[in-house]
């Protein structure tokens, strides 16, 4: 049983207390984090999934790297075209130099969809072999940026 003193303590207690979580709710140095911010840390500390549905009308998954790919695709995003990704199929006047830029933009995908068999498997040395012919005929160029930008975000990398 609580006596008179111990309540009127208690509720002086609770009151000061809301009182204390409104000023530090309602303080402007509290509001610099935007909600899209907060999901972006939240997805990137609990490693959620983006998700995304391709021409196939199927829903994919995209995970965030493992340290491996991680490492990999900051070296690819500074050799890929990722704002306009048409660019990327634009011929050169070096085969060798545009075949490589392609490939680079097909190895930074693969790691987005490396949970799908029937779009990427490994090789006896651990590389993604990609379908490459699938991306072709079910992923377009917007959403190939899209793709790009959830692992970049997935990842907490910046462009």
């Amino acid at each position: 049983m609580e006596t008179e003193q111990e309540k009127s303590e208690r509720e002086l207690a609770e009151k000061l207390n809301e009182e204390a979580a409104k000023r530090i709710k309602d303080d402007p140095e509290n509001k610099r984090v935007t909600p899209e911010e907060v999901e972006a840390a939240e997805r990137a500390f609990f490693e959620d999934d983006e998700i995304i549905t391709l021409r196939d009308r199927r829903k994919y998954r995209i995970p965030p790297c493992n340290l491996k790919d991680a490492r990999r695709l900051m070296k690819l995003l500074k050799t890929v075209n990722i704002d306009a990704i048409i660019l990327n199929f634009i011929p050169t006047e070096n085969d060798e130099l545009d075949e490589k830029r392609q490939q680079d933009l097909f190895d930074v995908l693969a790691m987005a969809f490396k949970n799908y068999p029937h779009i990427v498997t490994k090789d006896e040395h651990g590389e993604y072999i990609i379908n490459r012919e699938y991306l072709d005929e079910y992923l377009d160029l917007n959403t190939a940026r899209q793709v790009i930008d959830m692992l970049i975000g997935l990842n907490g990398l910046k462009k």
